[in-house]
């Protein structure tokens, strides 16, 4: 289905390409005028990053470049991102490792809190 859609996407910005115009316009100075003074132009809405339920983190890692070219090809045809097949596949082996070992305890860091550390001092 993702394949069909993007088949149809290319298409359709193809045909935009390489058509031509059904009617050439002729605007003369005063026709120009009129229709610049008459048309609003609204600026299209920035859209801010979608409000994320959980806290996520940016990593950076090293996998083999045949994984990574498979993983390009699945999530073009999947229509999905490579952060979220990562992210599942993640999600997927904590799941498993805690059924098999027990839930994972993580502690607090201290890092990043300056203070506390002078003030022990």
């Amino acid at each position: 289905m993702a394949k069909k859609n993007l088949n149809s996407s290319i298409q359709n910005l193809m045909s935009g390409l390489v058509s031509t115009p059904k009617e050439p316009q002729n605007l003369n100075p005063s026709t120009l005028e009129a229709s610049i003074s008459t048309d609003t132009v609204e600026s299209p809405k920035k859209r801010g990053p979608k409000p994320r339920k959980e806290v996520t983190e940016q990593i950076s890692t090293v996998v083999l470049k045949s994984d990574m070219e498979k993983l390009r090809v699945v999530c073009q045809l999947e229509g999905c991102a490579i952060k979220d097949i990562i992210g599942a596949g993640i999600s997927s082996f904590l799941k498993r490792y805690e059924k098999k070992y027990g839930e994972i305890q993580v502690k607090k860091s201290n890092q990043g809190r300056i203070n506390d550390i002078i003030d022990s001092f």
